[in-house]
């Protein structure tokens, strides 16, 4: 009988062995809260990203084609962008120092042209590009979504100065800006 006790003891024993520690480790286990914080990727296309017009007359206006939808902006980075649009003066290929300059007040005299732009998914008018020298520009898609399905398109308009000599190859800029909301 008392070989009885003693294996019984020793059963037990070896139970609470393995069991102890099973119940202790159970009561030991903590969360660990691991928090991230990943930089925003600013990113966004445009296509097509150059406007060729081609040979142009005075006191002319030319538009994008087709009119309202020649531009697509896609949001490539990874968090929702606020955009700004502005431009430059435009200037001479073969003589940078001669340029046609970018008009403040929507009207063209010699040598001072206007450029707009149409937003095809908010707006009914053309709205003036501002020069880039004046801040971040005009506000030009606020809240603009990740991915392609949030692809939004816009047009441009160009009134060429009231006069201008001979034949030269004009280049200006546009910017497009993004800032993450």
């Amino acid at each position: 009988m008392k070989e009885q006790i003693i294996v019984i003891i020793l059963v037990i024993s070896f139970f609470l062995v393995l069991v102890f520690p099973v119940e202790a480790q159970d009561s030991d286990i903590r969360t660990i809260t691991i928090t991230m914080t990943t930089k925003s990727i600013l990113e966004i296309e445009l296509n097509p990203v150059t406007w060729e017009i081609g040979a142009v007359e005075p006191n002319k206006e030319y538009k994008t084609n087709p009119e309202k939808t020649w531009c697509t902006i896609t949001n490539r980075g990874n968090c929702v962008v606020d955009t700004y649009i502005n431009g430059d003066d435009a200037r001479w290929v073969e003589n940078p120092n001669s340029k046609w300059i970018l008009s403040s007040n929507e009207s063209n005299s010699e040598n001072e042209c206007v450029l707009w732009y149409w937003i095809a998914w908010c707006s009914t008018d053309y709205i003036p590009v501002t020069k880039a020298d004046s801040g971040m520009g005009s506000e030009f898609c606020i809240d603009l979504d990740i991915g392609e399905e949030n692809q939004k398109q816009f047009g441009l308009k160009l009134l060429t100065p009231t006069s201008f000599i001979g034949s030269r190859d004009m280049e200006s800029t546009i910017i497009i800006s993004a800032v993450a909301t």
